[in-house]
């Protein structure tokens, strides 16, 4: 595997943030206008739209959206709530972008006029970073080192399979653990590696790691130990940092313990 080739396709960055309420269309312009002047920015779109349920008025959800072109890809902000039963979510995705530095300060920014543009104090429970990525493989097909480098398996059961073997994917997923040192220490991951489809010779990865505030399992009374739960306190930026380092860093073990690279 040629994991100096890493290259990132997209990074998707989310907050889950609390009390639920509701924000109105006048709210959510001027949080627009903050937004492009934090970036220095004007040509986003903008996209406002309400869910009601005439039910019960009050639990109706909101969705704010802006987006724009930035080379190959795009810079997509979203701001929604379904209803009142459900923390508010603040959802940053970047496609193809020109480096993960441009990406970690655009979100931080993002991140900062949207908390101090929202009325209200906020209370942040889960944050999540998705990276999609690829590489290159010294081998003629990605199939081939996933089978042979990887998972080593036996030529005739493969063949037993059937002819020719086109596509091979894997996923590794790992529980939260208890922060260490950091509350970005020990997040939950699933980690996919499989072919790029569009290109036989590479690699396509796709890592989502998951910082809950709280953990997945109740004590066996049912309550919450508070000592247990994790601040949600970093930047977005920090928390892709982490994502990407985490990532790099099982690709050059990979990398090593497959084909001996130094």
């Amino acid at each position: 595997m040629l994991a100096e080739t890493l290259s990132t396709r997209a990074v998707h960055f989310g907050f889950l943030f609390g009390p639920p309420r509701m924000v109105a269309r006048a709210e959510a312009s001027t949080l627009y206008d903050r937004i492009c002047d934090a970036l220095r920015l004007d040509d986003f779109t903008f996209k406002y739209t309400t869910q009601t349920q005439e039910a019960a008025p009050a639990s109706r959800g909101f969705l704010i959206q802006l987006e724009r072109k930035e080379g190959r890809g795009t810079f997509g902000i979203t701001i929604d709530n379904p209803n009142i039963r459900n923390p508010v979510r603040l959802l940053l995705v970047y496609t193809w972008p020109p480096s993960l530095e441009h990406v970690k300060d655009q979100m931080n920014l993002v991140a900062d006029t949207v908390f101090d543009g929202l009325e209200g104090t906020w209370h942040k429970v889960h944050a999540e970073v998705r990276l999609r990525a690829q590489c290159g493989v010294r081998q003629a097909s990605a199939v081939d080192y996933l089978r042979n480098e990887v998972l080593k398996l036996p030529a005739r059961w493969v063949d037993s399979l059937g002819q020719p073997l086109t596509f091979a994917s894997l996923r590794f997923d790992t529980a939260s653990g208890r922060p260490a040192e950091s509350s970005l220490d020990n997040p939950a991951r699933e980690l996919t590696i499989e072919r790029l489809r569009e290109d036989p010779k590479s690699l396509y990865f796709e890592l989502v790691s998951k910082w809950l505030q709280a953990p997945n399992v109740a004590a066996p009374t049912g309550a919450v130990d508070m000592a247990s739960l994790r601040p949600i306190d970093a930047e977005p930026g920090e928390y892709v940092q982490a994502a990407h380092d985490y990532l790099y860093g099982r690709l050059r073990e990979l990398a090593r313990s497959g084909e001996g690279d130094a």
